[in-house]
């Protein structure tokens, strides 16, 4: 019997689970569709999914493998992000149809030649040294410098920036030029980095976009900016000498917010969707597979899954598979199922099977201490925190595990922290997300959907609502 102890199912962030242990991550991370080569050196540049569907795993490794592919990888986050910020851009009426599409290609830029200098500090092309001196005297490149604070800088200056231009024959003489406006200063640095050569390639990952959320200002349009403005560096730098791409990871519910003419274009032509569902036979299913992959590191064998799963844990709960059982208290994530697995590991005993007691206690401690809190991670920032924080005591008090959308409503009516808020559409977040699931009527049977199994499917308002299995625990409801 394999020990489940032995067996390191991480942590629930990707980022400390690769600081902690680089070799143990790089080992068991799965890539089953090669979305890897493809974020490195083809085209798309845009990885989607849903939080928890290891967007930033995949960060993690191209980071980890970079010396191993020729690569240089950098990783910059809009964590502490202000959208407000983008109200002070002075230069706002003159950036075109997207008024931040400009803004964002400069302060990428800007990360670009960051990320050279810091990698590559002795490139001693005119070009490059002028612009390194011009955004080193603005405060641009310091290296506790994150994202956000480029953006305020950037701000802070009115988009202008000085360099020192030198005249090809002459080098004695040198003139300044005054940079005036974000797409001025765009145009001024990829000019004078496109033409370097250097054998590496330079990825830059945007993430943390979550963050963008927590704020009054939020302008789904400050996404589509940064989207539009990443394909068009992305499309420039692969016809130049100088190799660089810039990757976004980006929860589906935050992309669906965004709305441009041509972002569907992009989207499809550009993006990378996630996806862990499960279709057949659960030992076949990617999900299972990545789980695999660990217990391979401990005791590899051909299924190493189903023997573990046959060993250590029942049968059976009441008539069910315990493995069908299982999933039914999961959203198909690589984060839920390695939390579950990390509950499991508290209760096993090295050489002793789990009895349904046991499991149900790994359960009821998994409910409590994960899925709630998963799911209220998941809601903040598309409502104020006190209904987020509200929601498991408004769904607890119903008292059933199923409901309508008016019953919902009368229990929300009772809280003056409601009073703005759309019962239906908190409601509808909470399908798309798969935390509650609905009752479909049809003439022969009803049948349930959650959008995590019917990616198809959508809220119906008149429809009947099931709280997700994994939730009913912590929320004492049957």
């Amino acid at each position: 019997m394999v020990n489940l102890k032995r067996i390191y199912f991480g942590c629930s962030d990707a980022d400390t689970e690769a600081d902690r242990n680089p070799l143990a991550f790089q080992k068991s991370f799965f890539d089953p569709h090669e979305h890897m080569d493809e974020l490195i050196n083809g085209d798309r540049f845009i990885l989607r999914g849903r939080k928890g569907d290891g967007k930033t795993a995949y960060s993690a490794q191209i980071r980890l493998t970079a010396p191993n592919n020729n690569i240089y990888a950098h990783q910059r986050s809009l964590n502490n992000f202000n959208n407000s910020t983008f109200l002070q851009i002075k230069t706002y009426d003159n950036l075109g149809g997207n008024p931040y599409i400009s803004f964002w290609k400069c302060v990428l830029l800007i990360e670009c030649v960051g990320m050279i200098y810091m990698y590559e500090p002795h490139i001693q092309t005119d070009g490059f040294v002028n612009i390194v001196a011009a955004l080193n005297d603005c405060g641009f490149l310091a290296v506790d410098n994150d994202i956000s604070i480029t953006i305020t800088k950037l701000v802070e200056t009115n988009s202008m920036l000085t360099i020192k231009s030198v005249f090809q024959h002459n080098r004695k003489y040198a003139k300044e030029n005054e940079l005036r406006g974000a797409e001025q200063i765009y145009t001024a640095i990829r000019n004078s980095i496109q033409n370097i050569y250097l054998n590496k390639k330079f990825v830059l990952i945007i993430d943390g976009l979550d963050d963008i959320l927590n704020n009054s200002e939020f302008k789904s349009e400050i996404i589509t900016g940064l989207i539009r403005a990443v394909e068009e560096i992305n499309r420039v730098f692969k016809k130049t000498t100088l190799s660089i791409k810039i990757i976004i990871l980006i929860r589906d519910d935050i992309l669906n917010l965004c709305r441009d003419p041509n972002l569907s274009k992009i989207i499809r032509d550009s993006g990378i969707r996630l996806s862990w569902t499960i279709p057949g036979n659960p030992y076949d299913s990617d999900l299972i597979k990545l789980v695999s992959k660990r217990i391979d590191e401990v005791a590899p064998s051909e299924n190493s899954f189903e023997q573990m799963w046959q060993d250590v844990f029942p049968d059976f709960i009441g008539s069910k598979p315990s493995l069908e059982y299982v999933l039914e208290n999961i959203i198909y994530r690589p984060r839920d199922i390695l939390q579950f697995f990390i509950e499991i590991q508290k209760e096993f005993v090295p050489g002793k099977k789990l009895t349904t007691d046991k499991l149900q206690t790994a359960l009821a401690r998994y409910s409590e201490e994960y899925f709630i809190e998963a799911m209220r991670d998941e809601l903040t920032g598309f409502f104020p925190d006190e209904v987020v924080t509200m929601l498991p005591d408004i769904l607890s008090k119903m008292g059933m595990r199923y409901f309508y959308l008016s019953e919902f409503e009368e229990e929300c009516s009772k809280y003056a922290e409601f009073n703005s808020i759309s019962p239906q559409g908190i409601l509808e977040k909470l399908f798309n997300a798969g935390y509650i699931g609905q009752h479909r009527p049809r003439a022969q049977m009803d049948y349930t959907v959650f959008s995590y199994r019917n990616p198809r499917e959508s809220f119906q308002a008149e429809h009947e609502c099931i709280v997700h299995r994994g939730l009913t625990r912590a929320l004492t409801i049957f």
